[in-house]
């Protein structure tokens, strides 16, 4: 093969790996893994663990005693995955908290859940602190998340155009701050322009602030969602 085939036929090849994404690289270099956006999927016992887990860690931090060690020997493979999650605190039909302490995941579930579970329960600065007296009463949620991806849109309307209601959690960045919904709250606010001008005035901004320049950055990602007292989905 001369040098001028053999270099058609090498960039054709590199062209073809660049746009399948097939191929990522790590900062050293190296080929890894295409990334997965979608959240890890848990089974029915892997559920109910996480749930109970989630739920004698708030019974002992809010009794006053000391937070509970996990041998992570004594959980799933799946359980000790690396994986960032939504706590989501219930009392009747409404909200008593709901806290992330970080989007990118950076340690273990098993860890993430019990972190917050308690800044739910503590830290949600919209109530008042959840008393160990009324967490019997208290229904927990949890919504673990895949990697949140950046969209990518020209103006306000291309925005529009792009947000599909009821297909995944937003989190709204702008100078200031920085503000999410999860994907249910698609059925309070099914308008995308709606949606936005919440997610503006939940950080504090202008309910417009989604159409201004600078203009935000939006991100969608996905949740595997689950609760006390429900079947796995």
């Amino acid at each position: 093969m001369n040098q001028q085939l053999f270099v058609g036929v090498l960039s054709a090849f590199v062209l073809l790996l660049a746009l399948s994404g097939a191929l990522q690289r790590g900062d050293n270099g190296a080929a890894t893994e295409p990334i997965s956006f979608e959240p890890i999927v848990l089974s029915e016992e892997d559920q109910h663990e996480l749930l109970r887990l989630a739920r004698r860690h708030l019974e002992a931090v809010l009794s006053g005693g000391s937070p509970m060690v996990v041998d992570s020997s004594h959980v799933s493979e799946r359980l000790n995955q690396h994986a960032a999650c939504f706590v989501s605190l219930f009392k009747g039909e409404q909200l008593r908290g709901c806290m992330i302490d970080e989007f990118q995941s950076h340690e273990p579930l098993v860890k993430n859940v019990r972190r917050n579970a308690v800044l739910a329960a503590t830290g949600d600065e919209r109530f008042s602190p959840v008393t160990i007296e009324e967490l019997a009463a208290i229904h927990i949620e949890i919504s673990v998340l895949g990697v949140p991806q950046v969209l990518k849109f020209e103006d306000p309307s291309d925005l529009l155009e792009k947000l599909h209601p009821g297909v995944g959690g937003v989190i709204l960045t702008t100078e200031a701050a920085l503000s999410t919904y999860l994907p249910h709250m698609w059925e309070a606010y099914p308008d995308p322009a709606e949606f936005l001008s919440h997610l503006c005035k939940k950080q504090g901004a202008a309910a417009d602030c989604w159409k201004r320049n600078p203009l935000p950055q939006i991100e969608i990602y996905h949740v595997f969602h689950f609760e006390e007292g429900e079947s796995p989905h």
